[in-house]
């Protein structure tokens, strides 16, 4: 378990000792000097932390907590292509941290030795970025530069593993996570967009004696056969009242002929809206159109999986599919709350700055909810956030006056009180759901209206601003 030594332990390592070293490696400090690179790194990651849209003159100001002066156009000019290289080899180092919480006693979950849900998310980027990270391009309405980040999330410990950043334009499919095996006893939870035959052979195999096992959505069009070798029609299977389901064996792929079961379940009319409403939004940003038969499916959540019955019955199998909304989630958090996808600037190696900072500030973020609240089926990431933002200037205090592990204490002890989601009995919460609320029939839990995919250009929101929302949209604050 996650302890407060471990992460004390952890940041001063890197954000102090690795920061000075990798500042030197990348060519950001050339010599000795008052200013070091974990000045540099803390002011931006914590300042950014505390307060998403602080000016360069509050990040002075911040940078004073470690007595170092210098002024708004001094740091202004210290936004260069090695600043940017510098923040970007600081971030995959804290990647590369696993830090597992206390286990929530969850016993739906509890039933496999992990339970990983992956997915990823776009950060559009100004098109003079483009040369650094391409993006969709091509289209009218598209744009030219793009940020992907990928996540693989252990729900059950709140593991995080990455985000890794590639270019927007490789599919989800080509995951920098495919040679990163689910570990023996694992479940698997992933959308259709990771869904690959080759992905459910690898899962298939047994790994130190123990299987693997997925529930992935399946996308149309994906070749379905009876275990006599019949092909199905997947029209022909759909059940027609809401709230209906149905199971049958399957072999998965033309050729493949992967043995699953196949869970279809009809949603009702307002979650088949929320779906098809999200298609045409990706559909747009890719500049096509969504297809008819992708736009009928989505009325029908569709999922092939190789649990046995014995671990998980076909109730039990959909309770736990609604996990793999918790990563929507956390991107939701991370540009609701973070806005890791916000600048201030139309300065492009400024604005890769500022995502690297922010991007580290919610990893740290999630290393603190980890240790202070993960042992609670009923945790709210977005209260528990605010707990760290609001005591993030006591942690880079401490970090250069000393005491950092009573400072990370504070912060705990803070979220053990009102970091909770309130019981809902119109939509259970997805812990709710997962200890025991019904899910065939009545109220529906309502499915996040999440703005993490839909994002494939930039639009300009005043003088001195950029940001991937569209003019006039504001981030919406939930207690």
């Amino acid at each position: 378990m996650i302890s407060v030594t471990q992460i004390a332990d952890t940041l001063r390592e890197i954000l102090e000792e690795e920061a000075n070293a990798l500042a030197r490696e990348t060519g950001f400090i050339q010599r000795e000097r008052a200013f070091t690179g974990a000045d540099f790194a803390q002011m931006l990651i914590f300042g950014w932390w505390e307060e998403p849209e602080i000016t360069l003159d509050g990040l002075t100001q911040v940078a004073q907590r470690r007595e170092v002066q210098i002024s708004a156009s001094g740091l202004n000019q210290r936004f260069t292509p090695q600043a940017v290289a510098f923040l970007e080899r600081l971030l995959e180092r804290l990647t590369q941290v696993r830090l597992e919480g206390e286990v929530a006693p969850v016993s739906l979950l509890k039933r496999f030795r992990a339970v990983i849900v992956e997915d990823s998310s776009t950060i559009p980027l100004p098109e003079e970025l483009v040369e650094i990270w391409r993006g969709c391009g091509g289209s009218e309405g598209t744009s030219q530069a793009m940020l992907k980040l990928f996540v693989r999330w252990n729900v059950l410990t709140g593991e995080l593993h990455g985000p890794l950043l590639t270019d927007g334009r490789p599919a989800s499919g080509k995951s920098p996570f495919n040679e990163e095996a689910v570990p023996a006893g694992g479940l698997y939870l992933a959308d259709e967009g990771f869904f690959s035959l080759w992905r459910l052979e690898q899962l298939g195999r047994r790994i130190e004696g123990h299987k693997r096992y997925y529930v992935v959505r399946l996308p149309m069009r994906t070749g379905l056969s009876t275990r006599g070798g019949h092909r199905l029609l997947l029209r022909g299977l759909l059940p027609q009242q809401e709230g209906e389901t149905r199971e049958l064996g399957v072999l998965v792929g033309a050729q493949a002929r992967i043995a699953a079961r196949l869970i279809i379940q009809r949603v009702p009319k307002e979650v088949a809206e929320q779906r098809r409403e999200r298609l045409r939004e990706e559909a747009q940003d890719h500049g096509r159109e969504p297809s008819e038969e992708a736009l009928y499916l989505a009325g029908w959540t569709i999922v092939v999986t190789n649990v046995p019955r014995r671990l998980l019955n076909l109730e039990e199998i959909l309770v736990v599919l609604t996990v793999r909304w918790q990563i929507e989630r956390l991107f939701r958090l991370w540009k609701e709350e973070g806005q890791i996808d916000e600048w201030h600037t139309k300065k492009r190696w400024r604005i890769l700055c500022e995502i690297y900072a922010k991007l580290a500030a919610m990893l740290i973020q999630q290393w603190l909810i980890e240790a202070g609240c993960w042992q609670d089926p009923h945790r709210s990431l977005i209260k528990a956030a605010q707990v760290v933002r609001r005591e993030a200037n006591g942690l880079m205090i401490a970090l250069w006056e000393g005491g950092l592990e009573a400072a990370i204490r504070r912060v705990l002890r803070c979220m053990g009180s009102g970091c909770r989601i309130e019981k809902r009995k119109q939509f259970p919460s997805t812990a709710q759901r997962l200890e025991g609320a019904p899910v065939l029939g009545g109220k529906r839990p309502q499915y996040p209206k999440s703005r993490h995919r839909n994002l494939c250009r930039r639009w300009p929101a005043g003088k001195g601003w950029a940001s991937s929302k569209p003019r006039g949209t504001t981030n919406t604050r939930r207690a």
